[in-house]
């Protein structure tokens, strides 16, 4: 570079580096003069492609959402060229920041596979294993262990390409996946190297590397250990990339609430969430949720732990679509359909033309096998979503019931002690404070879980707010500062409810239709609609399910 200060290959070189260096300001001053110098020399299928790319990632990493126009720019002149080998890196970042800016982890592995078909079509054989383990990352940001073979594959495959960066990410995420299979003795060598690694390359996120090396260590009973990991990670926040951040917090609150110190760690999770607002990364936000629901919890504070178990609810809802489900299972399928296919042509390229008919043959009976068990595996992993959402509703209802009794008891208490000191019930004449607020949303919750008014078909705003002994525009005030939600949906919210608390009990048997007009819907299409969007499974197919888990049980 001091020779040659416009060598743009060389800045292109630089930019990436820092990439996987994590130093993304970095990156980001290689990525703008090589932007400034191709735009100075017209090089577009170079300079400002490349700038483009370099620049998007840089900033998906930093959480800043311009970096998608980067990317857009950078697909229409890859494009435009037909250059694959581009492609390749722009999906790359695409599949980046679905998965770190709007936690959508289906798009981010569609677009990991699309860049891997761009590989396949240009040959490029370390930017497909960087992609296959973008593919691992996500699967354990879903905290799926089905992501270990992709980490093995990968971490292999670092090794034979010498390549240090792809061993340190395949490492630290087979180390994680051990740790969801709670095989931690094999998660410890994974770990150790990934470490050793990262300290002899200089790479800035060092967070993520004790992150894990706390968890596993608290899952193994040393917590006193695993603490100092999360305080040795929490030292390096200056450099640590948001969601490692994060993460530490949460993983340290789970320890502090272990001890009993459940208020120091809900400081510690609303200074994650913050983290999660004001850096727009949305990567274990649900964790955190999770933790201070139960936080909340252990302090008797149940009310609090119904808020954010239904916030969690809320933002999670996304999760458990079908279509997606299926796309997915589709792609990871064709994936390693095409993997074992090369696997395959490598093994036996030395006696295809000895055994030409008997290749034939196995290739059919492998298309075939491949074909039912993708037929097979579809079904299966869609029965498992029915399953799994069914089981988590019954089990919410259990808990829900459970937090209500106590809300109840709680309540009468309260109202045996307020009686004493009578005030006035309506708010028109002075502004609502916290207080009266509070009050005026558990008297909304009461008429709701007790009095069960959502059941009225005719129910209006004017209704609840005269049955409150208050006014429209100080009812629609709390239910939105309290639950994030207009009228109509906190309405629909517990119609639904109480419809998944029907439709779970298989000794009931009422129609659809009544099913609908007890839990307050005048239409159908509306009653199905809500349902379908609100739960992932039709309501006729819920019951299905409930009635096959029964006869089963």
């Amino acid at each position: 570079m001091k020779r040659n200060p416009e060598d743009m290959r060389a800045l292109k070189e630089l930019c990436f580096l820092y990439l996987h260096k994590a130093d993304y300001h970095k990156a980001i001053e290689y990525g703008e003069r090589l932007f400034k110098i191709g735009y100075e020399k017209q090089d577009y299928k170079f300079g400002i492609l490349y700038a483009h790319i370099g620049l998007g990632q840089a900033y998906i990493m930093l959480g800043d959402s311009t970096a998608i126009n980067h990317l857009g720019q950078a697909k229409l002149l890859a494009e435009s060229e037909k250059n694959d080998s581009a492609l390749c890196s722009i999906y790359n970042g695409m599949g980046l920041y679905a998965s770190n800016i709007h936690r959508d982890y289906y798009s981010a592995l569609h677009y990991f596979f699309e860049g891997i078909e761009a590989t396949h079509r240009c040959q490029y054989q370390e930017l497909e294993a960087i992609l296959l383990g973008n593919i691992s990352s996500i699967y354990y940001l879903k905290d799926d262990p089905t992501g270990l073979t992709y980490s093995l594959q990968i971490y292999e495959l670092g090794h034979q390409l010498n390549s240090a960066y792809l061993i340190f990410i395949r490492a630290l995420n087979a180390s994680y996946m051990y740790y969801l299979l709670h095989e931690y003795d094999k998660a410890l060598p994974y770990i150790q190297e990934a470490e050793f690694i990262m300290k002899q390359n200089e790479y800035y996120n060092q967070g993520n590397v004790y992150a894990i090396y706390g968890m596993i260590e608290f899952a193994k009973g040393n917590r006193e250990q695993a603490v100092e990991y999360y305080k040795k990670g929490l030292s390096l926040n200056d450099i640590n990339q948001t969601s490692y951040k994060v993460l530490l917090l949460n993983e340290y609150a789970k320890a502090l609430a272990e001890e009993g110190r459940n208020k120091e760690a809900i400081d510690l999770l609303f200074q994650a969430l913050s983290f999660t607002k004001e850096e727009n990364c949305e990567i274990h936000r649900n964790k955190v949720i999770t933790t201070l629901s139960a936080c909340y919890e252990n302090m008797g504070q149940y009310v609090e732990a119904l808020t954010w178990q239904r916030k969690l609810q809320q933002e999670t809802d996304s999760i458990f679509n079908t279509d997606k489900e299926k796309v997915l299972s589709e792609l990871r399928i064709k994936y390693d359909t095409e993997h074992q296919a090369n696997e395959i042509k490598k093994g036996k390229l030395a006696l295809l033309q000895k055994e030409k008919k008997e290749q034939a043959l196995m290739g059919t009976l492998v298309i075939i096998l491949l074909v039912v068990f993708a037929l097979w595996y579809r079904y299966k992993r869609q029965n498992q979503l029915y399953t799994r959402i069914v089981c988590q509703h019954q089990e919410a209802i259990r808990k829900e019931q459970q937090l209500r009794e106590v809300i109840t008891s709680l309540r009468a208490q309260q109202e045996s002690v307020s009686a004493s000191s009578p005030m006035s019930e309506k708010y028109a004449a002075s502004s609502l404070t916290n207080e009266k607020k509070n009050s005026l949303f558990q008297r909304l919750e009461k008429l709701m879980q007790e009095d069960a008014v959502y059941k009225e078909n005719f129910l209006t705003k004017e209704r609840v707010a005269d049955l409150l002994g208050t006014n429209r525009t100080y009812l629609s005030q709390v239910i939105n500062e309290q639950t994030q939600q207009n009228f109509t949906q906190y309405i629909n919210n517990y119609r639904i409810n109480e419809a998944i608390r029907l439709l779970s009990d298989p000794e009931t048997d009422l129609p659809l239709k009544a099913v609908a007009a007890e839990v307050g819907f005048n239409s159908m299409s509306t009653f199905y609609k809500i349902f379908q969007n609100t739960v992932g499974v039709p309501p006729k197919q819920y019951r299905n399910k409930v009635m096959s888990m029964h006869k089963n049980a």
